[in-house]
């Protein structure tokens, strides 16, 4: 079977990947693909410690493959398809990756784990790995764009599933067919479910991208060795079209590549609380937490049903319950003056002081600050205090989201503090280095020196 049986949707897509040359890339997106790679590297060396992480590296040691890549940190050797799983949990667990908005949701960078450990396994260049993240983005966030995958119950693992597939596809140096093939191995076996985001939330919300990232690795691995997918995996009898209804999925028509559009994250929660920390952390300076009556937290509809609506916020029993709970992510940051990753340690979560002050904690959804989102994301929060005083902060954009952007000063300085695991602050003034330059690498597995000799296993 060629790519001309696929149907016109998903040959419009492979299309556009294997054209995205990084020659005709746009100097803002092989920026914005270098920050993303820095944030990645940061946010998995940051997570490397947790006991959660090591056993999926462990995990995934118990694995071999031809050609093989390295789990960042130990350095240890496995398959392609087990280092992106690995890599890819650990830059996800702090929940501080990326994120991305449209009429879905989701973490793209949740991809690069499986991106670069291709382009390591087969000595790719780095120009190679930022055309690929390129491409890999513009295929999940198109996806995103085009439909409300919530909406029939699918969650964005699926995105990262298909866009791994493209950028995975680039690095194999699939043509046309053998691309869209990829695309649609990719599709037709991972609908994955967004359960995983619902209740009390589970270990795998961390493993859920990373798993559709592996997957698409495996589907575009496959695709160059001949094997075909369905034909109409998108618009056909059967296909993602007659589940989620018709939609126009585009990718490469706007005026920059999708990836300048994401955003970056300044604090370890969900990105539907990042705007309520920075309200809370500006307040602080003049809040004793002891002397709080009430704490209003007025926000948009999407963070309050995902952080303030469920019982189980107000008391999380899990970490990945905690990172997306407004009350608790709120009432550490009053207390504490900053959010991290040892604020969701387990005794933090049964703490007295801390679930007294999120039980003065109301949640609410405001008409007014969700007509504005997805393009803000605003929170107000208003603490009234025991002698009468009110005080009251409007975030209307994020720190890092693209309204309101990271500076590079301030990247460097997340790297520098996530970096710790794996270096003091002249080994992470090394690697960053070595990553700003990463599209003068002329073999991947070089530069991954800064992710995978700074640990011991």
């Amino acid at each position: 079977m060629t790519g001309s049986h696929l149907d016109l949707t998903t040959r419009r897509l492979a299309s556009y990947v294997v054209n995205a040359d990084f020659a005709i890339l746009p100097a803002q997106a092989v920026h914005e693909a270098r920050r993303r790679i820095v944030d990645s590297i940061a946010c998995a060396a940051g997570a490397y410690l947790e006991p959660f992480c090591a056993r999926t590296r462990e995990f995934a040691s118990m694995y071999s493959g031809t050609p093989q890549a390295r789990i960042w940190g130990s350095g240890q050797r496995t398959s392609i398809e087990m280092a992106a799983f690995a890599n890819g949990t650990m830059l996800r667990y702090l929940d501080h990756n990326d994120t991305h908005f449209g009429r879905s949701a989701g973490h793209p960078s949740d991809m690069i784990g499986a991106l670069v450990a291709t382009a390591e396994a087969y000595e790719r260049s780095g120009e190679a790995l930022v055309a690929a993240i390129v491409s890999a983005y513009e295929i999940y966030c198109s996806l995103c764009n085009a439909v409300a995958l919530k909406s029939r119950a699918i969650d964005q693992a699926t995105a990262a599933a298909v866009g791994t597939s493209a950028g995975v596809g680039r690095l194999l140096g699939l043509n046309e067919d053998a691309m869209g093939h990829a695309l649609s191995l990719a599709l037709a076996p991972n609908l994955h479910l967004y359960n995983v985001r619902r209740g009390t939330l589970s270990q795998w919300k961390g493993c859920a991208g990373p798993n559709g990232a592996r997957n698409g690795a495996f589907a575009a691995l496959l695709a160059a060795r001949g094997f075909t997918g369905p034909s109409g995996v998108i618009e056909g009898k059967g296909g993602l079209m007659e589940l989620m209804g018709q939609f126009d999925w585009q990718a490469g028509r706007g005026q920059l590549p999708l990836i300048t559009g994401t955003h970056l994250k300044l604090h370890p929660v969900c990105y539907h609380g990042q705007s309520a920390i920075d309200a809370t952390l500006a307040l602080r300076p003049g809040v004793s937490p002891g002397e709080v009556e009430q704490i209003e937290v007025e926000t948009y509809d999407a963070s309050f049903q995902m952080m303030g609506a469920e019982p189980h916020c107000w008391a999380p029993a899990t970490r990945e319950t905690a990172d997306h709970s407004l009350p608790f992510t709120v009432a550490v940051a009053l207390e504490d003056g900053r959010l991290n990753s040892d604020s969701y340690a387990p005794e933090r979560l049964v703490n007295a002081g801390t679930r007294a002050l999120m039980n003065k904690i109301r949640v609410t959804n405001s008409d007014e600050l969700t007509r504005g989102f997805p393009q803000q994301c605003a929170t107000r929060v208003t603490v009234h205090m025991r002698d009468g005083r009110t005080l009251v902060h409007l975030q209307e954009y994020p720190k890092g989201n693209a309204g309101n952007v990271l500076s590079e000063a301030e990247l460097e300085a997340k790297f520098t503090m996530l970096y710790q695991p794996w270096g003091d602050q002249g080994a992470a003034r090394c690697a960053l280095d070595a990553l700003w330059s990463v599209e003068r690498a002329q073999d991947i597995a070089a530069l991954l020196d800064v992710a995978c000799s700074a640990a011991s296993a």
